[in-house]
């Protein structure tokens, strides 16, 4: 029913992207097709402007032109009425009459004699090389080549801009004809009457249209396209030639041009020495036959300046206030929905979690009676049958525990609620429980297990022992189920870490001959719950979770899983992990010390005895507390037991205990009821004794959950001796506890073989990592007090004075 309606939503929601999607579509093809209809109708209105204000320009300059024409003809009207008077002026009088009638210091005049082609004359101005110099030479300037001034109103006679001989400023002359007086000859004399304006004076006329059009530059040309002025952006120095270069055209196409911009008024696009696109605008000079005005201005200009286009704006707006409204009704309806499911899966996931607690507790509680009593069969029973009976009932228990661990682990996985829990840990120690737990399974299938483990390891480290240990055992562990013949070999070497010189890399390997691994199948191996070959190797106990929980646990870590395999010939699994050093001290040789102890391996011995120590066990399973018993029974120990909280309180109240061992899932009052209660107990001789928690449910966070109750640690059923002895070596006092009566004699013989050392630490955690380091050099003794070093050192001393007297 969930599944169908995340369905449904899935469905919907496709429905709403794709109407959100059409939606959007059409607002921004409105919003493209409005803006493109306003961009070519502003750039339509941006270009007749323009146009518009080169038609202005050439009125503006056509007027100043007809202007100084019109000065130029009233100097030359005066001089020539002076002649037609019977008075002519000579051309100095002439020359000093300009003087007094021009109004400018900018401006000069020029009067040349033009009739015996000398182009030459005098100046209003002096030269700027000598103040004395006030001649006037034309002959070497080809301004005035193939010039026809002609008289008349309206009419302009124009030079194109040229460089003045007097000062060297870049200028346009205005002409008209003059007849004066050789003082000489007494001759009458045909010359030229040159009006001479700088075209920065022209160019000041021009400089209101940079309000409006910042980059505008003006030219003008003549019929041939030369330019009388020229703007600089126009390269060349012919227009026609410019337009010509920097855009490629037919002869038939550039004629076109070249007529339109002559016979017309316009605009068009052209591309400038940039390639950049650009514009002109052109127009002929009134007054002047055969020239033209064109003004030019980069095409970006005419189109950067907008104003808000508050009609796009509001479409845009309006779209999308409409789209937003939409989504608002559909995401409160889908909200109302998701939180109906969301409350349905959590349900279900309180429910889930309740199961495997339940599972979990129901399963280990009657497991760890199973198992404990069968681990008490294979201590004391001296019948092979029955031994073999027992271990085939161990290895089943085994199996059924793993498959529960992996669902409990994956279920913490998903939850992800799955934490790394880093210590210091003996690597050999790991090596040690990992071998142990793989050997035996080769040696029934017979199989070899081969170790090549390097020496220079250092011999503590610092990660999650428990996790490193458990991808380890689900490698090894398909390596041996998956192999038939031939054996598995287990390599661990190292190598200092460059990035911090505190940690190594840890390269492990699993090489096996097993039944390999198709190409296609790879990617299935780290899947929850698929397996390879399903039918082939349904022979094969697993739930195919044990891959996919070391892949997350080596991810967590920053590592992952690499698999090299050949089907039919073997496979291969690697993985390099980082860990931090404790001490660098080297493993030495392992695989040989291995070697030796499945030689010399024997039936189980209790590690220690503690004679003294004195331990309660609450638990409302009467088995359970049997089991609990049994497996404690060659350690000596003083065990009382209750078989409720109320019973354990009483105990608890009235005797010291060394430790307690205090069942979680009990009737009437639970394991965490208890707990509180003996704490609260004021007149107890346990202030400081520490409690455990025995409990079957090891769903994610129980751990936590125990340690927030008050419990100092915890221990999971079905109970694991070796888990439980070192659960007691951890909290029972260090002077209490002794070594088994079995390993005596051999710690007897190897302390008359070593030397002894003797450590006093109030840190118990610390001695015991000493005897891990220090135990095969030397006879290590410990003391939690000075109390306790000097009782041994007086102990010894009386030892060694019998001994001397003996000898």
């Amino acid at each position: 029913m969930v599944f169908a309606f995340y369905r449904g939503c899935r469905l919907k929601k496709r429905y709403i992207v794709i109407i959100n999607i059409l939606i959007v579509g059409l607002v921004l093809f409105i919003i493209a097709k409005y803006a493109n209809d306003r961009a070519t109708e502003s750039n339509r209105s941006s270009i007749a402007s323009f146009e518009k204000m080169t038609t202005t320009t050439e009125q503006i300059i056509a007027n100043y032109l007809e202007d100084e024409q019109h000065l130029c003809d009233i100097w030359a009207n005066y001089i020539n009425r002076s002649a037609e008077a019977g008075e002519p002026m000579t051309v100095d009088e002439a020359i000093s009459y300009i003087r007094k009638a021009k109004i400018s210091p900018e401006i000069s005049g020029h009067l040349i004699y033009t009739d015996d082609g000398s182009m030459a004359g005098i100046s209003t101005t002096a030269a700027s090389t000598d103040p004395s110099d006030y001649s006037v030479n034309y002959s070497h300037i080809d301004v005035l080549d193939h010039l026809e001034v002609s008289d008349g109103d309206g009419v302009v006679n124009l030079t194109r801009a040229y460089t003045n001989p007097q000062n060297g400023v870049q200028s346009i002359a205005f002409l008209n004809n003059v007849q004066v007086l050789d003082s000489d000859t007494g001759a009458m004399r045909q010359g030229l009457i040159i009006r001479v304006v700088p075209v920065s004076r022209l160019e000041q006329k021009l400089v209101f249209l940079k309000g409006e059009y910042e980059s505008v530059e003006i030219s003008l040309i003549d019929w041939n396209g030369d330019y009388m002025i020229h703007g600089k952006s126009l390269k060349n120095r012919n227009f026609f030639e410019y337009f010509k270069s920097y855009n490629p055209m037919s002869a038939q196409e550039y004629n076109r041009v070249v007529d339109t911009i002559r016979s017309s008024i316009g605009s068009m696009h052209i591309r400038n020495s940039k390639s950049e696109d650009s514009v002109i605008a052109y127009t002929p000079l009134s007054g002047l036959e055969s020239w033209y005005l064109i003004a030019y201005i980069p095409a970006k200009e005419l189109t950067e300046s907008r104003s808000i286009d508050w009609l796009l704006l509001g479409i845009v707006t309006v779209g999308l206030i409409v789209l937003l409204h939409f989504n608002l009704l559909i995401l409160r309806s889908y909200n109302r929905k998701l939180t109906a499911a969301a409350e349905a899966a959590n349900q279900a996931n309180e429910a889930k979690s309740h199961f495997l607690s339940t599972m979990s507790h129901d399963i280990r509680t009657p497991m760890n009676a199973i198992i404990g009593m069968n681990e008490m069969i294979l201590r004391d029973s001296k019948e092979d049958e029955t031994l073999m009976y027992a271990e085939s009932i161990r290895t089943a228990g085994n199996t059924l525990l793993g498959i529960i661990n992996d669902i409990l682990d994956f279920s913490k996985i998903e939850a992800g609620k799955m934490e790394l829990l880093d210590v210091d840990y003996n690597f050999a120690s790991l090596l040690n429980d990992l071998v142990n737990m793989v050997q035996r399974k080769a040696e029934e299938k017979g199989l070899t297990l081969e170790l090549d483990v390097d020496p220079a390891i250092p011999g503590i480290l610092h990660g999650d022992e428990l996790r490193i240990k458990q991808v380890i055992t689900n490698i090894l562990s398909n390596a041996v189920k998956y192999t038939k013949e031939g054996g598995v070999v287990f390599s661990v070497s190292s190598n200092r870490c460059e990035a911090e010189p505190d940690s190594v890399i840890l390269h492990v390997s699993v090489r096996d001959t097993g039944i390999g691994i198709l190409p296609e199948d790879l990617d299935k191996l780290f899947v929850a719950f698929e397996r390879i070959e399903e039918k082939k190797n349904r022979n094969i106990e697993g739930t195919g979770l044990g891959m996919a929980i070391a892949q997350n646990f080596l991810s967590l870590m920053g590592s992952s899983i690499q698999v090299e395999s050949k089907y039919g010939e073997g496979s291969v699994f690697s993985f390099d992990l980082k860990q931090k050093v404790v001490d660098w001290e080297p493993l030495g040789a392992f695989d040989a010390a291995f070697k030796r102890y499945l030689s010399e391996r024997k039936q189980y011995t209790a590690q220690f005895t503690a004679p003294k120590a004195r331990i309660l066990v609450v638990d409302d399973t009467e088995m359970n507390l049997k089991v609990f018993v049994s497996l404690l029974s060659k350690t000596k120990m003083q065990i009382e037991t209750a078989d409720s909280g109320d019973a354990g309180i009483a105990l608890f109240r009235r005797n010291l205990y060394d430790l307690v061992f205090l069942d979680h899932m009990m009737p009437d009052k639970d394991g965490i009821e208890t707990l509180q209660e003996m704490k609260a107990c004021k007149d107890t001789p346990n202030k400081s004794t520490p409690v455990i928690c025995l409990t079957a449910n090891a769903v994610s966070g129980m751990r936590e959950m125990y340690i927030e109750a008050g419990f100092d640690d915890y221990l999971t059923k079905p109970i694991d001796t070796d888990r439980l002895e070192a659960m007691l070596l951890r909290y029972l006092p260090p002077d209490l506890v002794e070594q088994a009566t079995e390993e005596k004699e051999e710690a007897k013989s190897k302390s008359d073989a070593l030397q002894s050392i003797l450590i006093v630490s109030e840190d118990v955690g610390f001695l015991k990592r000493l005897r891990e380091r220090w135990s095969n050099r030397y006879n290590v003794v410990l003391a939690k007090s000075e109390e306790q070093a000097l009782a041994y050192l007086q102990k010894q001393e009386a030892i060694d004075s019998e001994r001397s007297e003996h000898e």
